[in-house]
């Protein structure tokens, strides 16, 4: 048995919460949640010669809260203002596809060099219905991946996501600040519910959610 979903507003009304909820996501901290439970660690794959012809796109998507109307206008959800100029672009670094709720594509991830041996590289999607991270930190010849979503945005609460399987490849062993970082992830968790309230009528509600495609970023 699954929990009950939210059910279709009215446009003016979903409009609102997409402005809210926007807003929400980028003041909501990219921290784990409490109560995580400790996850695996998996080595490393290497492959100078990793290929895929996402590596050579430049695809790019306007923010979320901008919305675009026929003739070329432009207006933005966030301040409800038109807008005299063309938005920014935000250029797509990540090619891969998310379960989480149903399937959809996630286009972006980021990559912190945090000391010479360990990177923090973070999948992301903001979108107003399926707002989820899945970090990954690689430390020498090992990575750890962690999996998490916002929902705080329903009155859920006390879900733990725990990874069953995880595999990562990278172009090479090394990076710096700068540097181009390439590589392929195939992830996989089991979400489950831990509040009280949701367990004692819906159970534990066991999902899996799985992550896989492939990135192209910059090392910050």
């Amino acid at each position: 048995m699954t929990m009950p979903r939210i059910k279709w507003m009215p446009v003016g009304l979903a409009l609102a919460v997409l402005v809210l909820v926007h807003g929400f996501s980028h003041a909501w901290p990219d921290q784990v949640p409490p109560g995580q439970p400790a996850q695996m660690s998996s080595r490393l794959a290497y492959d100078p010669n990793l290929a895929d012809p996402y590596f050579s796109s430049h695809d790019w998507s306007y923010p979320l809260h901008i919305q675009e109307h026929p003739g070329g206008r432009f207006f933005d959800l966030s301040t409800r203002k038109r807008l005299d100029k063309n938005p920014p672009r935000l250029k797509h670094t990540a090619k891969c596809s998310s379960t989480y709720e149903e399937d959809h594509a996630v286009k972006f991830c980021s990559a912190r060099l945090l000391d010479e041996n360990m990177i923090d590289l973070v999948f992301k999607e903001d979108n107003a219905s399926f707002y989820e991270r899945l970090r990954v930190q690689i430390r020498s010849a090992m990575f750890t991946c962690q999996y998490w979503a916002n929902c705080d945005v329903c009155r859920y609460k006390g879900v733990i996501w725990s990874t069953k399987r995880q595999k990562l490849t990278l172009d090479k062993k090394e990076y710096r600040k700068g540097d181009v970082i390439k590589g392929r992830i195939d992830f996989e968790c089991l979400q489950e519910n831990t509040d009280p309230r949701i367990l004692e009528d819906y159970g534990k509600c066991p999902t899996t959610i799985k992550v896989s495609g492939v990135f192209k970023t910059i090392v910050e």
